[in-house]
């Protein structure tokens, strides 16, 4: 109780100054150089009663703590107390940021149907690409088989195989279509790149009676 003590001291200062007032009450703010106690307040009430005898009471107040002192007729009681400070500290959920989610690679289909029966190549992919399913290979055979000049057909054919994949079976089917040997091997220029399963079309250089034209139909379907 240093700090009230000090307190006191300056207050009973101020007292004794003020003694001579009568039924007085004064206010008084006493900085005192302590970190726990920077500064005090002081109330002073001096009262007198009908035996003329006089009663002073100071109240001290800073630091968290209090003090009362009461001088009666030379006598002096004093009471300190010592005043609990709660803080409550309030702890708020800290936000984290939501991770981003991986995105996940697209699923591979369970089953698809290319149009082409039990076709292995329907399931593969090439460049990240499937081949046509059944209803777009069936519009895109069905316009070629119906075209019954070869060179438009031909021509039809660049034009769709540029943009779409397909697999070995749906491949072979194409070349079919061509009658003329030189016609057919340019297709399969314009499609082999586009072939998901190309190991599966090894076999069609048999396509080609020509024998220079069958070679070089290998050398097209294996880079």
């Amino acid at each position: 109780m240093n700090r009230i003590v000090r307190a006191a001291l300056v207050s009973s200062l101020f007292v004794s100054s003020a003694s001579f007032a009568q039924d007085a009450e004064f206010n008084m703010q006493v900085d005192i150089n302590d970190q726990d106690m920077p500064s005090a307040r002081i109330k002073m009430k001096t009262t007198t009663n009908v035996d003329g005898e006089e009663t002073t009471t100071v109240k001290v107040r800073g630091g968290g703590a209090r003090m009362d002192v009461q001088m009666t007729g030379g006598t002096t009681e004093s009471e300190s107390y010592s005043e609990t400070r709660t803080t409550e500290t309030r702890r708020e959920p800290r936000m984290h940021s939501r991770p981003e989610m991986p995105v996940a690679a697209e699923a591979a289909p369970s089953h698809r149907d290319c149009g082409t029966r039990s076709d292995e190549g329907c399931m593969m992919r090439r460049d990240g690409q499937y081949p046509m399913d059944a209803s777009t290979w069936s519009g895109f055979y069905q316009s070629l088989k119906s075209e019954n000049n070869e060179i438009v057909r031909q021509e039809k054919a660049d034009k769709m195989l540029k943009r779409v994949y397909l697999t070995a079976m749906q491949f072979g089917m194409v070349l079919d279509l061509f009658k003329n040997e030189i016609v057919r091997l340019d297709v399969a220029r314009i499609a082999a790149p586009h072939v998901v399963d190309p190991q599966h079309a090894l076999g069609f250089s048999s396509k080609w009676r020509n024998s220079i034209s069958g070679s070089e139909y290998t050398d097209i379907i294996t880079q």
